[in-house]
């Protein structure tokens, strides 16, 4: 017996669920270290520090909690009820980062700041990004309805992170930092709300697999990180996310700088990020197509080469609003089958490992996702508050040296640049569009086994 397809109704829950994410962690891998540096006074090099010491010790929360969602069991769900629970925390902890005491000594600030993010960054959306990942496959068994939701989606986080962008510095003009996080968070907690009521997991899928899930529930955690580290996709999978999301993260995090002190004008952040995002935007939706024509491997191998064109133009001809333009719209191009393509094939690696093993691990599976954007995340904001350190930013002053803003521009390209070869080297290996009819062949046979 087949399992029920997901309805548009129930596609569109999904996908705003990202956009309450983002609302909380695009804010923070775009906003904070500014804040941190130019509003509260920390210094460049120590908040880089912070931040990827945090996200190391992300790769263990997401492992843990990936076992604790593939052990959960409500009326609600695996994944489901962890982005209930976790849906007001997000919000408020958005609020918490931004609103740093400033009576606080230099130390009370760091530790300040050291605490929320761990809380946050740790354990918060830890339990709510990796859930809502684990929620796609768990939803969609289909491997075509995952293309198509993993598209959706991203079409409305690339329009949330358009809004982020375009809104943020002006709610911080006109309520504050503080007040600008209750607004985001506010929204945040609205969106993933939306995304619990409106979804459901595919129940009668868990039914044909029942004898799966016994032997799930008789391994030991142990066991199971066992069975999930043999899984060699799992590992490629991996260092493909951190890639992408260190990528990101610089991205994201220099723009900023970028707009303002390379090319001398902060309001022209908006438009550096429209280039950048409408490019995903529209690609997000043809996607489908996309996929259906090169499929998902060939496409993300496409892509990182148009992105390695699109920074090399930017590091190597003369510092211009043209010159950025078009480099960025090459990113967003390269960005495209990189959204719904690479979370789609997390769905197909913990497809490959119940092939393997017999075993279905959707939640450990799924730390590959928090893992990579977080550990990615931080890694980039680490490259960003080193390379301002190296490149002698000074927050308090109104205008860069040359050697700074040269700085910066190496560092927003040349340091991509090296990342995206490797992420060419890892994809390489992860070929699974080769195999995956052979497991889809496998599974279902074993499947109709059960049910006969």
């Amino acid at each position: 017996m087949k399992s029920k397809r997901p309805t548009w109704k129930e596609i569109i829950a999904f996908a705003v669920g990202d956009g309450g994410c983002n609302l909380v962690w695009t804010t923070i891998g775009s906003y904070l270290t500014l804040y941190y540096t130019d509003s509260v006074g920390l210094a460049a090099a120590t908040i880089g520090t912070m931040m990827l010491l945090t996200r190391l010790l992300d790769g263990i929360s997401d492992l843990i909690m990936g076992s604790i969602i593939d052990r959960t069991h409500t009326r609600w769900g695996k994944a489901r009820p962890w982005i209930l629970w976790t849906a007001f925390p997000m919000g408020i902890g958005l609020v918490l980062m931004f609103s740093i005491p400033g009576g606080l000594s230099d130390k009370g600030k760091l530790v300040y700041a050291v605490i929320t993010y761990i809380l946050m960054a740790v354990l918060v959306y830890t339990a709510c990004n990796l859930a809502y990942n684990t929620l796609l496959s768990l939803e969609a068994p289909d491997p075509k309805d995952r293309v198509t939701m993993s598209s959706i989606r991203f079409f409305v986080t690339m329009s949330v992170v358009l809004f982020i962008n375009y809104n943020c510095n002006n709610f911080v003009n006109k309520f504050g930092w503080t007040g600008m996080a209750a607004i985001f968070g506010g929204i945040a907690i609205l969106l993933l709300l939306i995304t619990f009521l409106g979804t459901k997991e595919r129940t009668n899928l868990e039914q044909n697999m029942s004898e799966t899930d016994s032997t799930e529930e008789k391994l030991s955690v142990g066991e199971s990180f066992k069975l999930l580290f043999h899984n060699k996709y799992f590992w490629l999978l991996t260092v493909v996310f951190v890639i992408n999301y260190t990528i990101l993260g610089v991205n994201n995090g220099l723009r900023i700088y970028y707009a303002r002190d390379v090319l001398g004008n902060a309001g022209l952040m908006g438009t550096l990020t429209l280039c950048f995002i409408l490019p995903k935007l529209i690609g997000n939706l043809v996607y489908p197509y996309i996929n259906k024509l090169l499929g998902k491997w060939k496409s993300m191998m496409i892509g990182y080469c148009i992105e390695l064109a699109g920074v090399l133009i930017m590091a190597f001809t003369g510092t211009s609003f043209t010159t950025t333009v078009v480099g960025l719209v090459c990113l967003g191009i390269g960005g495209i089958p990189h959204n719904a393509g690479l979370f789609a094939m997390v769905a197909d690696v913990i497809d490959y490992g119940e092939w393997k093993t017999g075993v279905r691990l959707d939640g450990m599976t799924n730390s590959v996702t928090s893992f990579g954007m977080k550990v990615g995340a931080g890694v980039g904001s680490a490259i960003v508050g080193w390379g301002l350190a190296w490149a002698a930013y000074d927050g308090k002053i109104a205008s860069q040296t040359a050697a700074t803003i040269s700085g910066i521009k190496s560092v927003f390209t040349l340091v991509p640049a090296a990342l995206i070869i490797v992420g060419l080297i890892a994809l390489f290996f992860c070929n699974l569009d080769k195999i995956y009819p052979q497991i889809a062949k496998g599974l279902e046979e074993r499947r109709a086994g059960k049910n006969n």
